[in-house]
């Protein structure tokens, strides 16, 4: 794409948040623009640029119809393409004009995102399953999971303790797949102690990520567990996960849309040194594999992760073990630098 006798082409990005601390922002386009020292302008609109890259937050319906002299990159992390028929979906297009993520109304929301992944010059997703889905719209397709160097590295420890403290973040809406395992946390805790660790926001939306704001805290209640609640931040979540003894990773096998999510929540937790056990989804198996790990971490029934829990209770070497296999394949197979130059191939074959 950028060819040193020529000119650079000016790139615009629309943010998935206007203040760009979404995660999304953080952690793709705009971090790999600082890593190459790309400038870029945050945009609204087409006129000014040459290349726009278009965050999950652009408006489907508008930049479908972008002018065919202009190179769209659409970033779609999410498995968008494997949501499943239901209300759901079929109200998503009235919903996204309604908060005005949308200039108008659409009755089929998923076509107008493929119509949108049939314009664009590239696309960028997260996982080489959506890749395929996302094939049959495009033939400019680029599976790279989230550039997390803002999550810091800590060295594998080996901690032994009475009581198994475990961690786990993400966003309030993931709550309820954590909420499946409780009763394998209860089962644990008969006869182990046992300590939830939740990073994550302490109020947050109900709908739409603005709509109905809920207390966290309102949301766990009669867990039947020990939990302790924190507010997410990286400082925050480094400094809870380096007094823990393993995270886990849990997702609700039965929505094609989680399923479909890549591997960066384990990676978070290989870079902060700890062992995952996780559930069993494409992304999670494929890098558990990477690791050499098998299916020594990974989940598919309450029963797996009672007794894939409980084993690593009674083995701190294992969980070392596990910890500095999963950190060598985060600061190899996933380092920024290796993503990076994923970054770099979409914008060459432009």
């Amino acid at each position: 794409m950028i060819m040193t006798s020529q000119p650079a082409p000016s790139i615009g990005y629309v943010p998935h948040g206007l203040d760009m601390e979404r995660p999304m922002d953080r952690r793709r386009f705009p971090r790999y623009a600082s890593m190459r020292k790309l400038a870029f302008d945050v945009v609204s609109g087409w006129d000014s640029h040459d290349i726009i890259v278009l965050s999950p937050r652009a408006d489907v319906t508008r930049w479908a119809d972008a002018p065919s002299n202009k190179l769209i990159v659409v970033d779609l992390p999410d498995a968008v393409l494997a949501e499943r028929r239901g209300l759901k979906r079929s109200l998503r297009g009235l919903a996204k004009w309604v908060a005005g993520e949308a200039h108008r109304p659409v009755l089929d929301y998923h076509r107008a995102v493929e119509r949108l992944l049939e314009r664009a010059d590239a696309v960028v997703c997260s996982t080489e399953e959506h890749a395929v889905k996302i094939a049959f719209c495009s033939k400019n397709v680029h599976p790279v999971t989230d550039l997390l160097g803002e999550i810091e590295c800590l060295s594998p420890r080996l901690r032994k303790s009475h009581r198994l403290d475990i961690v786990w973040e993400g966003l309030t809406a993931t709550l309820p797949a954590l909420r499946s395992i409780t009763p394998a946390l209860r089962d644990l805790a008969r006869d182990h102690e046992i300590r939830l660790h939740l990073v994550t926001d302490l109020l947050a939306p109900r709908y739409m990520n603005r709509f109905l704001p809920r207390r966290t805290e309102d949301l766990i209640a009669g867990w039947g567990i020990d939990i302790r609640l924190y507010q997410w931040s990286t400082d925050t979540l480094t400094e809870v996960a380096n007094e823990c003894d393993l995270a886990i990773v849990p997702v609700d096998l039965t929505n094609p849309m989680a399923v479909g999510k890549a591997e960066n929540r384990m990676v978070i937790f290989w870079r902060l040194g700890l062992p995952v056990v996780a559930s069993a989804t494409p992304a999670n198996v494929r890098a558990s594999s990477l690791a050499g790990l098998g299916d020594r971490v990974l989940c598919s029934t309450a029963e797996d992760w009672r007794l894939t829990l409980e084993r690593l209770h009674v083995g701190p070497e294992e969980r070392l073990e596990i910890a500095s296999a999963g950190q060598a394949v985060a600061l190899s197979s996933y380092s920024e630098e290796s993503l990076a130059q994923r970054w770099d191939r979409l914008f060459e074959s432009l």
